[in-house]
């Protein structure tokens, strides 16, 4: 049981650092090109972040729980 709940966050832990990347490096390219990153990137590099550090706590909490 434990090993599933592992795959399964790692699962998802793979799914928003993919989404991360993807806007991180969108925000990347139009700062090269002299432009600002906008506030929907900021907002949504900022929710994916948070998601990520939940997903890490639940990983490093989920064998106390088994």
């Amino acid at each position: 049981m434990e090993a599933v709940v592992l795959i399964v966050i790692l699962v998802a832990a793979v799914v928003v650092l993919g989404l991360t990347l993807r806007v991180v490096i969108t925000a990347v390219r139009q700062s090269r090109r002299g432009e600002v990153p906008t506030e929907e990137q900021r907002t949504q590099i900022m929710r994916l972040g948070a998601a990520g550090l939940v997903l890490v706590l639940l990983a490093l909490l989920a064998p106390v729980f088994f």
